[in-house]
């Protein structure tokens, strides 16, 4: 018995009939799951499993995150989210994506950012910011196999406050607080002189450099690739994730203009591989809607390419909370004790303003 050959088939009837095929088979199927579902009891439902790291400053109203991990970690469960601030995203390695596009969601903060104001600013001022630090750091007393490598802190957890000047020319003050209170309570903390700002290559390093940047989406985003006149972007990933974590790094470090920001997130917009995960938490234990990207973040991460950056807004204000590093893949090893969900690292924005000397608050 001869076969019709599928170029006799009028354009577009072979494909067609291969997705009614489909469609019947995908129907008998669901009704089949559907009848032995009716004589199955459903298991329990159990709440989503918290991570939060083996030791946590205790967490202060609004806070920043820098941490670097050199090694491996552990961590302690913590169940529901009412674990508390500090706690960690939870485990939603497969239902990170949301139904929102990050382009809507962009330009929906960069139209609330625009309408900003920032009174005039004087050189002889200083850019506040109260940051608080959150990483994930080995837990006393436990043993590891031979030859894994032991966790090694890259910055100190707790608050940070800091005072920049406005034209890098004035002798700043850091403020560290170790034990995690900052303004909002007494504590022991160091205070260390920053010294005066010299212009950055890269990235600014004080507020009038930060004026200097383009206020239209166009300008921004070849700076954020940093494409010379009449250079195109190359389309490469590494490309795109440079540009983000610019992005990233512009966001937690600096006080924006209006403008600027607004510009910032327009041309953010146009970066390949972005996504919008809900319910995102930073390191202080604010919820919010994140703009992310897998393989960046603000530091170097046991497995970059097995975690995300999440950027953090607040759904209400739009305001910009802060940024973290979530694992998204299991452990790879008996050295790897970092879980699905598990926050790597974070940076929460407490606060920031200008203020006219140092160690004044806004």
């Amino acid at each position: 018995m001869s076969t019709i050959p599928e170029k006799d088939l009028p354009p577009g009837r072979h494909r067609a009939l291969r997705e009614h095929l489909m469609r019947e088979i995908t129907n008998e199927m669901s009704e089949a799951n559907e009848a032995n579902e009716a004589h199955v009891t459903p298991p329990p439902v159990r709440p989503p499993l918290w991570r939060r790291p083996a030791f946590v400053a205790p967490a202060v109203a609004g806070a920043l995150s820098v941490a670097v991990v050199l090694g491996v970690t552990v961590t302690r469960d913590a169940t529901g989210p009412s674990a508390g601030p500090g706690t960690a995203s939870s485990d939603r390695a497969h239902d990170t994506m949301s139904r929102q596009s990050p382009v809507e969601v962009l330009e929906r903060i960069a139209r609330t950012a625009e309408k900003g104001r920032l009174s005039r600013v004087r050189d002889d001022q200083f850019v506040y910011s109260e940051l608080e630090s959150y990483h994930w750091k080995m837990e006393p007393g436990l043993r590891l196999p031979d030859g894994c490598l032991m966790t090694e802190e890259g910055h100190p957890y707790g608050v940070e406050q800091s005072w920049k000047s406005v034209d890098g020319q004035s002798e700043g003050l850091r403020r560290e607080h170790a034990d995690g209170k900052g303004s909002g309570g007494d504590s022991d903390y160091v205070e260390n002189t920053i010294a005066r700002q010299l212009p950055g290559e890269t990235m600014p390093e004080y507020f009038r450099q930060v004026e200097e940047l383009p206020t239209a989406p166009e300008g921004m985003y070849r700076w954020l690739y940093g494409l010379e006149p009449g250079e195109r972007a190359s389309g490469k990933r590494a490309a795109d994730v440079g540009a983000y974590e610019k992005v990233a790094t512009l966001l937690t470090s600096q006080l924006l203009p209006p403008k600027t920001a607004a510009a910032l997130y327009r041309a953010a917009a146009r970066i390949p591989g972005l996504f919008v995960v809900d319910d995102a938490r930073d390191a202080a234990g604010r919820q919010g809607v994140a703009v992310a990207m897998k393989g960046a973040s603000l530091s170097w991460t046991p497995d970059r390419v097995g975690a995300r950056s999440e950027l953090i807004f607040d759904e209400k204000t739009d305001e910009f909370l802060g940024e973290s590093t979530v694992r998204i893949s299991g452990p790879k090893n008996e050295c790897d004790v970092l879980d699905k969900g598990d926050l790597v690292e974070s940076v929460a924005v407490v606060d920031r303003g200008i203020v006219d000397e140092t160690g004044r608050l806004p």
